[in-house]
């Protein structure tokens, strides 16, 4: 299979799918691409996205299986929801990752 075919992984359709989002395999490795970020109160359901770091994402397990697989690929910080006033939310789930990377430094 050609090295550019990869794959991304959201871990909002993850964690619906029954899977244990924290247990992002080190055989992704290179063929991993990108992950998209966000949180869920309800892992059974799409509505119930929240501001990451409000939700039961196990957001710190995450990033510390990205790091031990030395992922080089991209995190996109999602936040789909409050489309007339995102901004509010946005910052919070900026705020909560920049804490949640600075502990694992």
């Amino acid at each position: 299979m050609d090295p550019r075919m990869g794959c991304c992984i959201d871990v909002g359709h993850t964690a619906r799918a029954g899977r244990q989002c924290s247990s992002i395999h080190p055989r992704s490795g290179p063929r991993l691409f990108n992950v998209h970020m966000k949180d869920l109160a309800d892992f059974q359901s799409k509505e119930s996205q929240v501001a990451v770091g409000e939700g039961r994402m196990p957001v710190k397990k995450i990033f510390e299986a990205l790091i031990a697989m030395k992922y080089q690929g991209f995190v996109d910080l999602e936040y789909e929801i409050h489309a007339d006033d995102p901004m509010p939310g946005h910052h919070r789930q900026l705020a909560y990752m920049r804490g949640v990377l600075a502990g694992l430094r």
